[in-house]
């Protein structure tokens, strides 16, 4: 099985550089990376050209392309993926970091599992996640995103793996997909910029055609460094986040994906409310796409 790897990214030069370092020492190499540039500026591009060499002298190329249309994510990725040849088409986050048998670890689960359309590989800071008991439990009454072991549903990401499971989503730091799944599905265009929740509207979509088809495995380790860089300002961010959150929920699940928005909204709000007054989470830090969203 041959690999492409697609990887979208606005700013980010130094995350760009630890990231292409760690594929350049693959014990599988992909055919190809594609870097899909949505920075104004060269900083990206400059990387890429120091990089291409490098990637030539391990039987691999570098292709870097500068996104043509509006910024966004999911256009950027979707650009990647029409440029794909690999058969197995892995997404990586530019602030993503993935261990020297990522690649290989992740090829052989689409071999061990003929049904396996997508396959994701596991963040090991997700193990630094620490909850207070009580917002833990608000999370899981709200929908909201919560840390389990050996799950990956709904809202859940596994803070300890010690086993490949089944799971209804892919986190876009890191996830590979089948040629033949990108043939019929696309990630949706009208989230703009950051494209909050893109993965989960793609993956999950997938999950609900074909289920028992996504993993993940604890074979395949990444560290997903969560970088500010890039990112939009806080009054931004928030409106975004929700626009975006309200759209896929709804486009999921219809009338009830409305009714988890609104019901995952005040449950945001009693986190927000405990934070101020017993200080267990910073006010605004429920809004952060990596920590208490669904993604």
């Amino acid at each position: 099985m041959s690999t492409s790897i697609v990887i979208p990214t606005y700013y980010r030069p130094d995350d760009l550089s630890e990231l292409l370092d760690s594929l350049l020492n693959q014990t599988a190499k992909p055919v190809e990376t594609i870097v899909v540039d949505d920075t104004p500026t060269n900083l990206v591009k400059i990387v890429c050209e120091e990089y291409e060499i490098k990637f030539e002298s391990k039987g691999s190329r570098l292709i870097y392309i500068k996104n043509p249309r509006e910024r966004s994510a999911a256009i950027a990725r979707n650009i990647g993926t029409e440029r794909a040849i690999g058969d197995i088409v892995v997404f990586l986050d530019s602030d993503v970091v993935i261990y020297p048998d990522y690649i290989e670890k992740i090829t052989a689960i689409f071999k061990e599992h003929p049904n396996a359309l997508g396959v994701q590989g596991w963040d090991v800071n997700a193990r630094k996640v620490g909850t207070h008991l009580l917002i833990k439990a608000v999370q899981t009454f709200f929908r909201l995103k919560h840390y389990v072991k050996d799950s990956c549903k709904f809202a859940e990401y596994p803070y300890l793996l010690t086993k490949t499971i089944n799971c209804e989503y892919l986190h876009g730091s890191n996830f590979a997909v089948k040629r033949d799944v990108l043939a019929e599905s696309r990630f949706d265009e009208t989230l703009k910029k950051y494209s909050y929740m893109e993965d989960l509207l793609f993956s999950y979509s997938i999950y609900q055609k074909y289920a028992s088809s996504l993993y993940i495995t604890p074979s395949a380790k990444c560290m997903h460094k969560g970088s500010k860089e890039g990112r939009m300002e806080t009054a931004e961010r928030r409106s975004h986040l929700r626009q975006c959150r309200k759209h896929v929920l709804t486009k999921l699940f219809g009338v009830k994906g409305s009714l988890i928005y609104y019901w995952q909204s005040i449950g945001m709000l009693v986190i927000d409310l405990a934070g101020k007054i017993w200080g267990f989470l910073p006010r605004t830090k429920h809004e952060h796409p990596e920590k208490n969203t669904v993604t």
